[in-house]
């Protein structure tokens, strides 16, 4: 009986590992996506929807951030190559939300 515990027990893990991947790539794309299209509408002079879309990457960035330390609970750092892709990928968001930001000063001035 035990035994069976703990197999549901790891099954019930992989799968929230799983679901944590999932969203953290989903967060990741969306942030990079609105970010872009932040800087395109930057560069368009449509500064309010710039800012529109610069609120939603942010808002995804938190999500993934919080994704990120999720994972790392989950996996006790046991990442394979493709996950740690991932994991690192979204410690680089940052630098498409600065990206977007300057985009949307520099159309200000």
């Amino acid at each position: 009986m035990i035994y069976s515990i703990s197999k549901n027990t790891c099954a019930k893990e992989k799968l929230m590992k799983k679901e944590i991947l999932q969203n953290l790539a989903n967060e990741v794309k969306t942030c990079r996506r609105y970010a872009l299209n932040a800087v395109k509408k930057a560069e368009e002079g449509k500064i309010s929807s710039a800012i529109s879309m610069l609120d939603i990457a942010q808002t995804a960035k938190t999500c993934a951030s919080k994704a990120h330390e999720e994972l790392w609970k989950v996996s006790g750092g046991k990442l394979n190559d493709t996950e740690f892709e991932l994991f690192a990928d979204a410690e680089t968001l940052d630098k498409d939300i600065q990206k977007a930001y300057q985009a949307i000063q520099q159309a200000r001035s």
